[in-house]
């Protein structure tokens, strides 16, 4: 059974294919095909093996997002949902919501204040949760209508960190 993965990188949107074979899984990246076994030597780390390269990844996962530290980067991965069945933010509007820490850490820097206009994909908040650090985007285009933290604080699962009012999805 093949699973597919976007994440985001920039401004754009990547695709990662995970298939299970045999042994192992074949993972695809754009038009790289890669072999790759798995160990899991203890909970939230992986030992890959990638030909004859070995690498460790810290992993964690809030439902439908997977965040990956691996080789000095980490990346939010987000299961592909058809259109219309993503869950959506709380939100009072277009645009509109309240962004919530996915899983409790450290807040390390907010990048944004009260009436900023955002873009949809702008880093909003840098969180480091499990020695990774989480960036919290705009869902949407609009106005930071509130700032619930600041740098140094700890957050709990589920705690709104920015609200975005307005704008355009």
């Amino acid at each position: 059974m093949k699973t597919e993965y976007s994440y985001h990188v920039g401004d754009e949107v990547r695709t990662v294919i995970v298939e299970r074979t045999g042994e192992g899984f074949d993972v695809t990246v754009g038009d790289a095909t890669f072999e790759v076994r798995v160990q899991r030597p203890e909970h939230g780390k992986l030992d890959l093996q990638v030909g004859d390269r070995r690498l460790r990844a810290h992993v964690a996962s809030d439902g439908q997002r997977r965040y990956v530290a691996l080789a000095g980067q980490t990346w939010e991965l987000e299961r592909v949902q058809p259109q219309g069945k993503r869950r959506a933010a709380s939100s009072t509007g277009p645009g509109a919501g309240a962004l919530e820490a996915s899983m409790p850490g450290l807040v390390l820097d907010v990048l944004v204040g009260e009436g900023d206009a955002v873009e949809r994909g702008q880093t909003l908040v840098l969180l480091e949760a499990m020695k990774m650090e989480l960036r919290i985007t705009a869902p949407a285009s609009g106005t930071v209508a509130k700032v619930h933290c600041k740098a140094g604080d700890v957050v709990d699962r589920g705690q709104v960190l920015v609200e975005i009012a307005g704008g355009d999805t």
